[in-house]
């Protein structure tokens, strides 16, 4: 067992976070091809929940005293069934008013880093580093029975707009944890990820703090809040497209170490 005041967190080598959530926020996207006017969905006015699914995995390698690996993969998703109240165009496709429509949205980051403690003892730990990461983004719209058609008429068909970042591009990440004894413990963690290469810009930057309560000498519940911006721009022939995501909530994770 660990001495009073000593966390799993600051001695074991293994630690994991994996969680689940529901977040709030505005998700916005913007289109343009072939030099026609700039098109915007804004799921508020189409109707859809703000209510977000999200998935997290959190992986800590302690290779000493001071320097750790990490590895996270976090999932937004969101969508929904919707009967347009207006004429819409995404990525060429018309769907017209009365259409119900399945649209879907997905956001899959990758994060490597390295991580080095500035300043440790036996009950806190501030640390800073940096590395690697790859966004995938995509948002799905397709076309399903007409409400106000003929029954059984099918007049949508599917579209698919994907930007991917599957290159390594750098990001920035910062943690601070404090242990208040052996069981409980708090932890902040702000990171900022650059997208610019080729033909993609923007950023993707975050902001999470969380309690955790160890239950046992391997396993411990957490529970926080957390900020997410997502702003990605992708040039495309005689076009771009853009994704502009604000994500907000309380997250909850079950905790390993060994």
């Amino acid at each position: 067992a660990l001495a009073d005041g000593q966390h799993n967190y600051l001695e074991k080598r293994h630690f994991v976070y994996l969680g689940g959530y529901q977040q709030t926020g505005d998700l916005v996207a913007k289109s343009q091809r072939e030099l026609q006017e700039p098109v915007t969905i804004e799921f508020e006015k189409l109707g859809v929940n703000d209510d977000f699914t999200s998935v997290m995995l959190d992986y800590r390698f302690r290779l000493n005293d001071r320097w750790s690996l990490s590895a996270a993969y976090y999932r937004f998703l969101d969508g929904g069934n919707v009967a347009l109240s207006e004429d819409i165009t995404w990525e060429g496709e018309n769907f017209d008013a009365g259409l119900a429509v399945d649209i879907d949205w997905d956001i899959d980051t990758y994060i490597f880093d390295v991580m080095y403690a500035v300043a440790k003892s036996d009950t806190y730990e501030f640390a800073v580093g940096g590395g690697i990461h790859a966004l995938d983004t995509s948002l799905t719209v397709t076309g399903q029975a007409s409400i106000s058609g003929e029954a059984g008429e099918l007049q949508g068909s599917g579209t698919r707009a994907k930007g991917s970042i599957l290159a390594p591009l750098p990001n920035l990440r910062g943690t601070g944890f404090y242990a208040f004894n052996d069981k409980w413990s708090v932890q902040g963690t702000v990171g900022w990820l650059s997208l610019g290469i080729d033909e993609y810009q923007g950023d993707f930057t975050y902001a999470h703090v969380r309690g955790q309560y160890q239950v046992t000498e391997k396993l411990g519940v957490s529970l926080g809040y957390q900020l997410v911006h997502v702003d990605v721009e992708q040039e495309i022939r005689l076009g771009f497209r853009r994704f502009d995501v604000d994500f907000r909530g309380a997250t909850a994770a079950i905790t390993f170490a060994f």
